[in-house]
């Protein structure tokens, strides 16, 4: 096989030089935007098989064809290694990220989801159960985005209750399943003794200054306790002028601290307070530098309860990588935001399983002090099964 590597503007400058340098039997590798290029130039892997044995029953291969047969093969390894060396940082980063066997079995558990979901096309229902009522409760599973192995597991439970009678019909197998689903969850231990400090983390756009404006009030005006706020994000004003307007309305402190220095200072001003609550900036999941600095901003001698704000409007995939990216900060709780603005939640039960953290609370609107509930295993399954999102 003869590999080049080329630098375009466009797949159709691409492929001219393709057809031209390879012919046209030459089949495009992989195509990928180059990092710094400026004005968006393509890299284009292309390769070509070696026809050895053109005229098929004649003895064509002349000394010059055979050189040329090594040529081309040096040359292809020659491009070879020179694509390897140009990706090898991104190789080892896709390496160093399946090196947590737990999230490489969840990229298998998906595979295998996809096949399920290619012979389903093709007519071969494997998970046909011959009973109608089970069938039913499968494809309902699946319809709110549960995966189909979970689907599967579940319906496999319920199903010898059916052949019993002792469940008379869909809903009530529902019901036992979202029963299983609340069982299977881990939750929050209220027997221990909570942490005084309390970080936010996450993405941008996750309502993070929102969900803390909430818990001020619900600490200070529904559970009495003296409260201090503070925030490490300063990159933006109108994220801070919001919370200083919260927190004059709640009648809470309010201390900005965008280096670790000031955050240490901020945290012994308010050693009198009963909760302090902390404000961080939102930092894309792929901003690794950034929140390495955050996590070292963060840092002291005094415990807090970290909390991974994850919104449900996100797809399963994006939640799965912020749980993986954020896993520096060794979070002890999720909160889930914007259940107002989700249509089916199915998949949340494949990422908490995954994930195996407690979920704190639940934000379903915009209005401080409301819109915020403590959450409870029941609760998520009641989402996931009823789709009780309000």
């Amino acid at each position: 096989m003869q590999i080049k590597r080329y630098e375009v503007a466009n797949v159709q400058e691409a492929v001219k030089k393709i057809k031209k340098d390879l012919g046209p039997d030459a089949i495009i590798l992989s195509s990928k935007k180059l990092r710094g290029s400026g004005g968006g130039m393509l890299e284009v892997i292309a390769a070509r098989d070696l026809d050895f044995t053109t005229n098929a029953g004649q003895n064509d291969l002349s000394g010059n064809n055979e050189w040329r047969i090594e040529q081309d093969r040096g040359k292809s390894l020659e491009d070879l290694a020179s694509y390897l060396k140009n990706n090898f940082e991104e190789l080892k980063r896709l390496f160093q990220d399946l090196k947590n066997e737990r999230y490489m079995l969840t990229e298998l558990a998906e595979l295998k989801d996809s096949m399920n979901t290619f012979f389903d096309v093709l007519g071969l229902k494997r998970n046909r159960t011959g009973c109608v009522q089970t069938d039913q409760i499968y494809y309902n599973l699946i319809s709110k985005g549960i995966s189909k192995e979970k689907a599967w597991k579940a319906v496999e439970k319920v199903k010898n209750e059916f052949a019993s009678g002792q469940i008379e019909n869909v809903q009530a197998g529902l019901s036992v399943i979202e029963s299983l689903i609340g069982q299977s969850l881990p939750f929050v231990n209220h027997s221990e003794k909570e942490k005084r400090v309390k970080v936010f983390i996450g993405p941008t756009g996750v309502g993070k200054t929102t969900t803390l404006a909430k818990l001020s009030a619900y600490h200070a005006l529904s559970k009495k306790k003296t409260v201090g706020l503070i925030t490490t994000d300063t990159y933006r004003i109108a994220a801070v002028e919001q919370l200083k307007t919260y927190a004059r309305i709640i009648g809470i402190p309010l201390r900005v601290a965008p280096r670790k220095d000031d955050f240490k200072q901020s945290l012994k001003k308010f050693a009198d307070k009963d909760v302090i609550l902390v404000d961080t900036p939102g930092r894309s999941s792929n901003d690794i530098v950034n929140l390495k600095k955050l996590n070292e901003t963060l840092r002291s001698d005094i415990p807090f309860e970290s909390n991974l704000l994850i919104s449900l409007t996100s797809s399963r995939e994006s939640m799965m990588e912020v749980a993986l990216r954020y896993r520096i900060f060794d979070y002890d709780r999720i909160i889930l935001t914007k259940a107002d603005e989700s249509l089916r939640v199915g998949f949340l039960w494949d990422v908490l399983d995954r994930i195996s953290k407690p979920v704190s609370y639940i934000t379903n609107g915009q209005n401080v002090p409301h819109d915020i509930e403590e959450a409870t295993p029941q609760k998520i399954a009641r989402m996931i099964i009823g789709n009780d999102l309000n």
